[in-house]
């Protein structure tokens, strides 16, 4: 009997000082882009990857690309709060009202790189200076390239501009095309190459990634570089999932969101778009123009009172404005 219980109770202690097997936790992530689109493979995958490394196995991720989990943009919010995705990417401004105070980061020239307006993006969110993201857990916030103009006719300063056709949506995109004597055509980015084919505008405003992921430089042989402002982009997390979660998941989520993502995706940006303006610069049947120091000063001036009339209009417009502008004199300088 003694020799049983001295068994028993080795056993016991070999039980005890098992580890606890951590129960992993599995994110869905939707994703509404293609599976080959840059953003999915050099951000949102490698974030996937880290924060399953660091979570001491509490967590796990199933990508949802393409559309699997919802094909309509608008609508990705809503799956989060809904729970049929925990995370999705997402663009603000197709949920109208919401995120007013981004605003800010479209109006024309005021940031000059993507890298520089995403983490800006996001000092000002966790500084909790921007309206609408209380409800969820942000993994990174991000702004695009500034949107440049990308036409069917030759256009190689800002008086080429005059009379044309423009695709712009937003009211500061919009009143920019307007100052600079364009006349402004709203449409989904998907009805743009259709409309220059039929010369129904003359081109459109975005950026050199959208503008070759969707064909439409299949359509436009000029390119414009005087810069306009910029699009957010996000990448949204359910709040209540994300508190729900052990402390080494969450630790782990923390560590790898908002700058080293602005970071992710501002370099991506900048490494593809630069690629995209030198394959055109080579091309013969292509013009591209990058504005002079003199012309973008005319551009500043001209476009001005764009600024001007936003500041006067949004309620924390000069907060708002000083807040960025100070944020990215920070960057420049390496802080």
């Amino acid at each position: 009997m003694r020799s049983v219980l001295i068994a028993a109770g080795a056993a016991a202690m070999t039980l005890t000082a098992l580890p606890v097997q951590a129960q992993t936790t599995t994110l869905k992530f939707a994703v509404f882009t293609p599976e080959q689109e840059l953003t999915f493979q050099r951000v949102m995958k490698p974030f996937a990857d880290a924060v399953t490394k660091d979570s001491k196995g509490t967590l796990a991720f199933k990508m949802y690309p393409n559309g699997a989990l919802g094909r309509h943009p608008a609508r990705q919010l809503k799956m989060v709060q809904d729970g049929v995705a925990d995370i999705a990417w997402a663009i603000p401004a197709y949920t109208p009202g919401r995120f007013t105070d981004n605003s800010v980061f479209e109006l024309p020239n005021v940031i000059k790189t993507s890298t520089e307006g995403s983490v800006a993006a996001w000092r000002m969110l966790k500084k909790g200076m921007l309206k609408g993201y209380d409800d969820f857990y942000m993994i990174g916030l991000f702004t695009s390239s500034p949107y440049t103009f990308h036409t069917k006719k030759p256009v190689t300063s800002m008086d080429g501009l005059k009379g044309l056709k423009i695709r712009a949506v937003g009211p500061a995109m919009v009143d920019s095309v307007k100052a600079l004597g364009a006349a402004p055509e709203p449409m989904p980015f998907t009805k743009i190459v259709e409309a220059i084919s039929r010369g129904v505008i003359d081109g459109t405003t975005g950026h050199p990634i959208a503008v070759h992921d969707f064909g439409v430089s299949k359509v436009t042989t000029s390119h414009y570089f005087g810069r306009l402002g910029t699009v957010n982009l996000a990448l949204f997390m359910n709040k209540k999932k994300y508190a729900a979660l052990p402390a080494a998941a969450r630790a782990a989520l923390d560590k790898h969101s908002g700058e080293p993502q602005s970071l992710a995706f501002g370099r991506m940006s900048a490494e593809r778009n630069a690629e995209l303006q030198a394959q055109w610069s080579k091309d013969p049947k292509r013009t591209v123009t990058v504005q002079s120091a003199a012309e973008e000063a005319r551009w500043d001036k001209t476009l001005a009172p764009v600024v001007d009339a936003w500041v006067k209009k949004h309620p924390k417009g000069k907060q708002l404005l000083s807040a960025l502008k100070a944020e990215l004199a920070a960057i420049r300088a390496g802080k």
